[in-house]
């Protein structure tokens, strides 16, 4: 594992905007609350696992190397998945370069393409940039090395995530996920 001074911790336990691709199944086939979810593994995330299941908990640590995403899921079966995304910043600095270069050069093109009093060109250009991310070239899911890990209890769920993050999987599985008042 790294060993990794924490600058800044940021847990979450509802995932926001970027959440993992989820394909389309039969509602009636899963348990609910559950979906099937594909996440991406490997160097570079350049292969996919998927599973059925919910996300418990996601957790995000920025430190001095890099950033580290890490959401934890419940399987159909029981059992906790830890998805981890780790960026060093020094990849991050190289890639925001490239995207860097490569969106300055479109913006050009259509400034070339503009004249003084016709600014649509650049109009549409700015349009195409949908959040900060995918200006940077980051795209949906961003970039890195990505790890998927199964383990069988809370125990050695404790083991591998961060305290709060474990704290809210916990609660999650030991609590029901709604529960009317008879007030």
């Amino acid at each position: 594992m790294r060993e990794l001074e924490y600058v800044m911790d940021i847990d979450m336990h509802k995932p926001e905007g970027d959440e993992p691709a989820r394909s389309a199944v039969g509602t009636e086939d899963l348990p609910e609350g559950m979906s099937r979810i594909e996440l991406r593994v490997g160097p570079g995330g350049g292969r996919t696992q998927s599973f059925v299941g919910r996300l418990l908990a996601e957790s995000q640590q920025v430190t001095k190397v890099g950033t580290e995403v890490i959401n934890v899921y419940l399987s159909r079966k029981g059992k906790f998945v830890v998805h981890r995304q780790y960026v060093e910043w020094s990849d991050f600095q190289q890639a925001t370069k490239q995207a860097y270069n490569s969106v300055r050069a479109d913006f050009i093109t259509a400034r070339r393409n503009s004249d003084q009093s016709d600014f649509s060109p650049i109009t549409h250009w700015v349009k195409e940039f949908k959040n900060w991310r995918e200006l940077l070239g980051l795209g949906k899911d961003g970039y890195g090395d990505f790890t998927l890990d199964i383990v069988d209890s809370l125990d050695e769920l404790r083991e591998r995530v961060p305290a709060k993050a474990f704290r809210i999987a916990a609660d999650v599985v030991s609590n029901p996920a709604s529960h009317d008042l008879d007030i």
